[in-house]
């Protein structure tokens, strides 16, 4: 199989990964436990942009795997 085939595999396997990770991250109702990080609380709010960057990291990478030549 050529490289770029098994690359894109590969990123369609983890996208759907990260999906399926998000959507069970999200379905919790309380998105995790609140850490405290001195007087900061990292709660529901701050968990929900944690996942919401990581999606877009791996649609990204996932893209970005349709533009390499190799």
């Amino acid at each position: 199989m050529k490289t770029r085939k098994v690359m894109r595999l590969v990123s369609l396997a983890m996208f759907a990964i990260a999906a399926v990770f998000v959507f069970c991250a999200l379905s919790c109702p309380t998105l995790g436990q609140t850490i405290w990080i001195g007087g900061f609380a990292f709660g529901a709010e701050q968990w929900r942009f944690c996942y919401g960057v990581y999606a877009l990291v791996m649609a990204g990478l996932f893209l970005g795997s349709f533009f390499l030549s190799f």
